[in-house]
C-alpha cells in the first residue's frame, strides 16, 4: 500500500512541478533555519554540564543591597574557600580560580602570552578535564608545578615531552610541568590553557586574609546527599559569621544553569543568555511554520483539482482512511525531500553559522542522536504539514465535488489560506521592524560620547623588564616623533578591575555606600585617554612627588560624593587617603550600554599594570607600531610585542549585539523569502484559475493595469491586514527589549511606515508578476475552446 503511496505521490508532484518545487524549497529552507539553530541550542545547553559530578557543582554568588537595590556578584576573598569547606560537612571540595589578564609563559626564546588561572587542586577533583600525563591534582598541592593544556605543551616544547619541563611565568616565576592535561572542550566556559597553584600566590603573600578583598571566584562541589536548598538557608549568614561585612549573604548556584542563567535582579536570576536562545529558538520554529504554511495554502489551493480525484476514488471504494494516508504519504514525501536539501544547506552554510554564532559548534553529521532525531523530525514535519490538507481533501462528498461546490471559507467569511497568508506577513513584518529597531540601538550606542579618544590609541602589558625601568622606558617611548603621550595605568581603559563601597569622605553618611570604580595612573592620564579636564589638573607623579596620593575623578564620582568643590577634598580608600586634584568630564570604560559610573583615578599607589600610547594624529601606524617595538625590544627582550587598540577593544563590547543583530536580519530574510514564495505559487494558481475571466474581461475592453489591480488588491488587503497586526507586536516585543539597556534609543514611528511600506513593495513585486504575466495573456488562446 505505501508502495503505491508513493507512486501515486511522484505523480502528483510531477505534473505540479512549480509548486512542489517552492513547497520543498520552503522547506529545505526552515528546516535547514531550524536545524542549525538547534545544534547551536544543543550546544549552548551543553556547556559544562558534561563533568560527572555536574548536578552537584555549584558556583559561590553572594548579595548586599546598595541603596535600596540587590547587588550580586560572584567574587570571594582568598580564606573564603578554606572556611567553607572546613565549616560545612557537606562540602566535599572545593577551588578557587583567578580571573586575570593573559600571563606570559617562557621556555627558552619560545614567548607567549596564555590564559593562565591560579587553581586548588580542588579543581580537577570538581570538573572532569581529562589528564593524558601526570596527576593534575597532585601537581597543584605544590607551589612549584605547573599543568598545562596538550596544544600549549606542543606550542612551549615541540614534539619533546613536556614532563619534567621547565617553564618561566611573567619573566619571574619558575614551575615545573608535572601534568598536560586535553584541551578544555569548547562547551565550557573556562578558557584556561595552564593552571598555577594557588599555594604560589599564598606562599608569595599575594593572597591575604582580607575578607572584603573580592580577587577570586570559587566552586563547591556538595555530597550527594546535601539538599542545595537547605544548605543554602544556613550558607547565606557564611561571611557575616566570618568577618564583619554584615550586609553581605552568600549563596550557591548549580554550575548546570550557569551559562544561561547568570544574569541577576534584586538577588534572583532573571535569565541571561537564555532569554537570546530562547528567542531563536522561537524564531527558528517560525520560521519552518511559514514553509508549512506555504505547503498548507498551495495544497488547498489546489483542492478544485484535487477534489475531482476524491471524488472518483470514493466511488470506486476508497475509504476516509485511504485517502488521508494517501495525502500522508505525499506530504511525508515532500518533506523528506526537503530534509535532504534542508542538510545539504546545513553542510554548506555550517563553518559561515559557527562565525556568526561565535562557537565552535561540534560536527552534528559524525553524532549518532542525530539521525535519530532526524528522522523523527522529517515525521513530525510531514504530519503536521499535511494533516489540514489530508484531513479537508478526503472529507470531500463526491456529489459535491461534481457539482462544482467545492469551496472552503469559515463562517466568518474568511478562507483558512488568507488568515495563513496574513499571519505569514504579520510575522515579516514583526521580523523587519524587530531588525530595524536593533540596528537603531546599534547605532545609538555606537555613536554615544564616550567621554575618551579611543583612536591612535594602544595598550601593553607592563612586563617585570619593562617595571624595573619604568622611567626610563617611558622617556624613550616620548622621544619618538610618533608617540604624542604616555601613560601608566592599573588597568586597561576598556576595563575596570576593581570597585569598592568602602571609600570614605567628609560629610559622608555612614549608611550610604555606593560603588565607586578603582582606576590608577601616574601622568598624563587625560591627555593619553583624551579625556575633558573640567577642573583642577592631571596626575603628575614626576612634576608633583605627592601625587602618588592625589586622584581625579568624574562628573558622576562628584555626584555621588556630594561635592559642591571637589578639588582638594580628601577620599579614603583602604589604609590610604588620596586628595582630588581634578574632575574630567564622564568617560565610559566598560558596557556602553550601561549607565556613566562614579569613577576615581588614583596615584600610582597601586600596582601600574599596564602602558598606554598615544601615536601623533598625523603618524603612520606601520612606522610608529615599529617605532614602538623597537623600544619595547630594547627594555624587554625575549618578550613578544603583543600591544592592542583601544578602539578595536572597544568594538568587541557590540559583538554579542552585532549577532543578535546578524541572526535577526538573517532570520527575517528566511522569513521573507519563504513568504513571498508561497505567494508567487498563489498569485500563480488564481492567475491560471482566472484566466478565463481575464480573458473575457480584456475582450470587453479591460487594460493590462485593470488586471493587475484586480490580481492584486486581494494580496494587497492581506498584506496591509498583517502590517497593522505586526505593529502593535513588534511595539510590545521591542519596548521590552529595550527595557534591557539602561543607555537606550527610543522606538520611531516612521519606521512602521518604512517597514509597511517595504513589506508591500515586497509582496506586489512578487504578485504583479504573474498579474501581469496573466494580463499580457492572448484572448483568443484561452477562449478558443468555448
Amino acid at each position: 500500500m505505501w508502495k503505491n503511496y508513493i507512486k501515486i505521490a511522484w505523480r502528483n508532484i510531477s505534473r505540479s512541478k512549480g509548486y512542489a518545487f517552492i513547497n520543498i524549497a520552503g522547506l529545505g529552507i526552515g528546516m535547514a533555519a531550524s536545524i542549525l539553530i538547534l545544534i547551536w541550542v544543543q550546544f549552548e545547553f551543553s556547556v559544562d554540564r558534561f563533568h560527572q559530578n555536574a548536578d552537584n557543582i555549584y558556583a559561590v554568588w553572594r548579595n548586599t543591597s546598595m541603596q535600596g537595590e540587590v547587588f550580586t556578584w560572584d567574587y570571594t576573598p582568598a580564606p573564603y574557600a578554606p572556611a567553607m569547606k572546613a565549616q560545612f560537612p557537606e562540602v566535599e571540595e572545593v577551588a578557587r580560580i583567578t580571573e586575570w589578564d593573559q600571563q606570559l609563559l617562557t621556555v627558552g626564546e619560545n614567548n607567549f602570552y596564555e590564559e593562565a588561572t591560579f587553581t586548588d587542586p580542588g579543581f580537577f577533583e570538581i570538573f572532569s578535564f581529562e589528564a593524558l600525563e601526570g596527576d593534575p591534582v597532585a601537581a597543584l598541592t605544590e607551589p612549584g608545578n605547573i599543568v598545562l593544556t596538550a596544544s600549549v605543551a606542543r606550542k612551549l616544547f615541540g614534539e619533546n615531552n613536556a614532563m619534567g619541563q621547565r617553564v618561566t611565568v611573567a619573566k619571574q616565576l619558575d614551575f615545573e610541568v608535572k601534568a598536560v592535561i586535553r584541551d578544555l572542550p569548547e562547551n565550557t566556559d573556562f578558557p584556561f590553557t595552564a593552571f598555577l597553584p594557588f599555594r604560589k600566590l599564598e606562599a608569595m603573600g599575594w593572597a591575604d586574609d582580607f575578607w572584603g578583598n573580592n580577587s577570586y571566584r570559587t566552586f563547591a562541589l556538595l555530597n550527594e546527599h546535601a539538599d542545595p536548598v537547605s544548605f543554602n538557608r544556613k550558607f547565606a549568614d557564611f561571611t557575616a559569621n566570618n568577618s564583619d561585612l554584615e550586609d553581605i549573604s552568600d549563596f550557591l548556584f548549580p554550575i548546570r544553569d550557569l551559562h544561561l542563567y547568570s544574569k541577576f535582579e534584586n538577588g534572583k536570576s532573571v535569565g541571561g543568555k537564555f532569554e537570546i536562545i530562547r528567542m531563536f529558538g522561537i524564531v527558528s520554529v517560525i520560521v519552518l511554520v511559514l514553509a508549512a504554511i506555504n505547503f498548507v495554502n498551495l495544497s488547498t489551493a489546489q483542492s478544485d483539482q484535487r477534489s475531482k480525484e476524491v471524488g472518483i476514488r470514493k466511488i470506486s471504494g476508497a475509504g476516509k482512511g485511504m485517502l488521508i494516508g494517501q495525502f500522508l504519504a505525499e506530504s511525508l514525501f515532500i518533506a523528506f525531500t526537503a530534509y535532504l536539501l534542508a542538510i545539504t544547506m546545513v553542510s554548506l552554510s555550517f563553518p559561515w553559522f559557527k562565525d556568526l554564532v561565535g562557537q565552535q559548534l561540534p560536527n552534528p553529521f559524525i553524532q549518532p542522536y542525530f539521525w535519530g532525531i532526524s528522522a523523527v523530525y522529517i515525521f513530525v514535519t510531514g504530519i503536521l504539514a499535511g494533516s489540514y490538507p489530508a484531513f479537508l481533501l478526503s472529507a470531500y462528498h463526491p456529489a459535491a465535488v461534481f457539482k462544482s461546490q467545492m469551496r472552503t471559507k469559515s463562517k466568518f467569511g474568511w478562507r483558512p489560506r488568507e488568515v495563513l497568508v496574513v499571519f505569514q506577513f504579520a510575522v515579516v513584518v514583526t521580523l523587519i521592524s524587530c531588525v530595524w529597531i536593533v540596528q537603531d540601538q546599534m547605532i545609538f550606542v555606537q555613536n554615544r560620547d564616550l567621554g575618551l579618544e579611543k583612536e591612535n590609541l594602544i595598550f601593553h602589558p607592563v612586563t617585570q623588564s619593562i617595571r624595573k625601568n619604568k622611567a626610563v622606558f617611558r622617556l624613550e617611548l616620548l622621544a619618538l616623533p610618533e608617540v604624542a603621550e604616555v601613560s601608566y595605568t592599573f588597568s586597561p581603559l576598556t576595563n575596570i578591575y576593581s570597585d569598592t563601597d568602602g571609600m570614605e569622605w567628609q560629610g559622608k553618611d555612614p549608611e550610604y555606600k555606593p560603588n565607586i570604580s578603582r582606576m590608577g595612573a601616574d601622568a598624563n592620564l587625560v591627555k593619553t585617554a583624551g579625556m575633558e579636564l573640567i577642573a583642577g589638573r592631571d596626575i603628575d607623579i614626576y612634576s608633583h612627588a605627592s601625587d602618588s596620593l592625589s586622584a581625579i575623578v568624574n562628573e558622576k564620582a562628584v555626584e555621588v560624593m556630594g561635592f559642591e568643590d571637589p578639588i582638594g577634598q580628601v577620599v579614603r580608600d583602604d589604609a590610604y587617603s588620596f586628595t582630588i586634584v581634578g574632575v574630567v568630564k564622564d568617560f565610559i570604560v566598560e558596557s556602553p550600554f550601561d549607565e556613566v559610573s562614579p569613577i576615581m583615578v588614583m596615584g600610582p599607589k597601586r600596582d601600574l599594570n599596564f602602558i598606554h600610547i598615544r601615536f601623533a594624529e598625523a603618524a603612520d601606524y606601520l612606522s610608529a607600531l615599529a617605532s614602538v617595538e623597537t623600544v619595547f625590544n630594547k627594555f624587554n627582550p625575549d618578550s613578544p610585542f603583543e600591544y592592542r587598540f583601544v578602539d578595536q577593544e572597544h568594538a568587541r563590547k557590540f559583538i554579542s549585539q552585532e549577532r543578535t543583530a546578524r541572526l535577526t536580519a538573517l532570520f527575517t530574510g528566511l522569513a521573507g523569502i519563504i513568504s513571498c514564495m508561497g505567494l508567487f505559487g498563489l498569485a500563480t494558481y488564481i492567475a491560471e484559475r482566472r484566466k478565463k475571466e481575464i480573458s473575457v474581461r480584456k475582450v470587453l475592453g479591460a487594460s493590462i493595469g485593470s488586471v493587475v489591480a484586480l490580481l492584486t488588491s486581494e494580496f494587497t488587503k492581506l498584506v496591509l491586514i498583517s502590517v497593522i497586526i505586526g505593529i502593535p507586536l513588534t511595539w510590545y516585543f521591542m519596548s521590552d527589549w529595550l527595557e534591557t539597556f539602561a543607555y537606550r534609543t527610543t522606538i520611531d514611528w516612521s519606521l512602521f511606515v518604512w517597514t509597511g511600506g517595504l513589506t508591500l513593495l515586497i509582496a506586489l513585486l512578487t504578485v504583479s508578476t504573474q498579474a501581469i504575466k496573466a494580463g499580457l495573456v492572448n484572448p483568443a488562446e484561452t477562449l478558443k475552446s468555448e
